[in-house]
C-alpha cells in the first residue's frame, strides 16, 4: 500500500505511473453479472438476507463444487460473506482463542498475520524456497508442527507466488491433526494443472473463496465459506452479530457469476496464461530468472538479490525512477525481503508496458 500511496502521489503531479504492484484483476464486470444485480434493484431485492446468504446462490455454489471437483457439500455449509476477508475472519475467531499458535505458510499474503495477531493468536512462521517450487516440504514440516499448533493457513493458489500446492503435499497436509483453513480465492485460475479444492482431501476443513479474482468482482465485496456442519451455527451466529449478511445485491450478481458459460471462462484463462508467458519470458531476457514457473492466479514472485538487499527500497527506486509500481517481498514475509512482486492482473498492453519500463530500469540504474 505504501507503493500504492507513493504511485498515486506520482500520479497527481502529472506523471504516467504502470500499475503492476495491485492484485486487481481489470476485467470489465461479465454482462451476466451486471444482469443479475440490475434485475436485483428492480425486483426491490435489497433488504437484509438470511444471514447465511440467498438459497439460490449457496445452491449455485454447491452444485460449482460438485461439478468442478466432485466434492458433494450441502447449501447449509455455506455461509456468504463480505468478501473472503470476512471469510477469513469468522473462520480465524471460530478456531483460535488468545495465545493459539497459527502456522503460515511463507510467502504469505500480507494480512494473515495482522489478523492472528488481533485476535491474541501467535504466528508461527513455516518458510517455502523456490529450490522446492514454493511447495511445503514434507520432510521439513513433519519436523516443524508441534502439538500446541491449532491451526495452519495453505493459501492455494498462492499470493505472491502463483504456485498450487501439489497433490502429495495436499494429501500430507490432510492427514495431520491440525485444523486447516484453506484460502481458495484464487481457485480456478489455474493454466498448467486442474483447479483443487482442500475439500478432496479433508471434509473437515474449512474453505475461503469469493468472487473477486476470478470473477474480476473485487468492489462487489462478496466470498464464502465452506465448513462442517458442526461448525456452521456458531459461525452463523458470529455472522449476524458482526456482518449481519453479505451485501443483497452482490449476492444476486453472484448468481449471475455462476451463470457465465465454460467458452467465456476458457477465453480468460488463456489471456491470464499469455500475459504469463510474455511476464516470464521478459524477465528471462532482463537476465532474472525467477527459478519456476506459477501454475496459477497473476503473480510472479522474483528474486532481485542481484540488486537489493532490501526490497521496499527497491521498489520505491522503480517507482521513482521508471513510473512502476511493483510489490516489495517484504510484505509477504521477512524472509523474502530481496524478492518483489510482479501481477500481470491488468491488460497485456498495460503488461507490456510495465515490463519495458523494468528493462529500462535494469539497463539504466543497476
Amino acid at each position: 500500500m505504501e507503493i500504492l500511496e507513493k504511485a498515486q502521489e506520482y500520479e497527481r503531479k502529472g506523471r504516467n505511473i504502470t500499475h503492476l504492484e495491485i492484485g486487481e484483476p481489470t476485467e470489465r464486470t461479465n454482462s451476466l453479472i451486471k444482469k443479475a444485480a440490475k434485475q436485483s434493484i428492480n425486483s426491490n431485492n435489497s433488504r437484509y438476507s438470511n444471514s447465511l446468504g440467498i438459497q439460490e446462490l449457496r445452491d449455485k455454489i454447491a452444485t460449482k463444487y460438485k461439478n468442478n471437483h466432485g466434492v458433494s457439500i450441502s447449501p447449509d455449509q455455506i455461509v456468504i460473506t463480505n468478501g473472503s476477508s470476512a471469510a477469513l475472519i469468522l473462520s480465524l475467531i471460530t478456531l483460535i482463542k488468545p495465545g493459539d499458535s497459527v502456522i503460515l505458510v511463507e510467502p504469505y499474503y500480507p494480512c494473515y498475520p495482522q489478523l492472528i495477531k488481533i485476535l491474541g493468536g501467535k504466528v508461527r512462521i513455516f518458510k517455502t524456497s523456490v529450490q522446492d517450487k514454493y511447495q511445503v516440504n514434507i520432510k521439513k514440516f513433519s519436523k516443524f508442527i508441534n502439538k500446541k499448533d491449532k491451526v495452519l493457513i495453505l493459501n492455494s493458489p498462492s499470493n505472491p507466488t502463483g504456485v498450487s500446492q501439489n497433490k502429495d503435499v495436499l494429501k500430507f497436509l490432510s492427514s495431520l491433526k491440525i485444523n486447516i483453513i484453506s484460502d481458495e480465492i484464487y481457485e480456478g485460475l489455474n493454466y498448467d494443472s486442474d483447479p483443487e479444492t482442500f475439500l478432496n482431501y479433508n471434509k473437515n476443513s474449512i474453505v475461503v473463496n469469493g468472487f473477486s479474482k476470478f470473477y474480476s468482482m473485487t468492489g462487489w465485496r462478496l466470498g464464502f465459506l465452506i465448513a462442517p456442519k458442526n461448525l456452521i451455527r456458531g459461525i452463523q451466529k458470529l455472522q449476524q452479530n458482526m456482518y449481519i449478511c453479505a451485501p443483497t445485491v452482490s449476492q444476486y450478481a453472484g448468481v449471475g457469476a455462476l451463470s457465465i458459460n465454460q467458452e467465456e471462462i476458457e477465453r480468460l484463462l488463456g489471456s491470464y496464461k499469455k500475459r504469463r508467458d510474455y511476464a516470464l519470458s521478459s524477465l528471462r531476457d532482463m537476465g532474472i530468472d525467477v527459478g519456476y514457473s506459477p501454475d496459477s492466479s497473476f503473480y510472479i514472485f522474483a528474486d532481485m538479490s542481484n540488486y537489493t538487499d532490501n526490497s521496499l527500497d527497491l521498489s520505491l527506486d522503480i517507482l521513482k525512477k521508471v513510473g512502476l509500481g511493483v510489490a516489495p517481498g517484504i510484505d509477504f514475509g521477512p524472509s523474502f525481503n530481496k524478492f518483489i512482486r510482479f501481477s500481470y492482473s491488468s491488460s497485456l498492453k498495460n503488461i507490456q508496458v510495465g515490463f519495458g519500463k523494468m528493462r529500462e530500469y535494469i539497463k539504466e540504474y543497476t
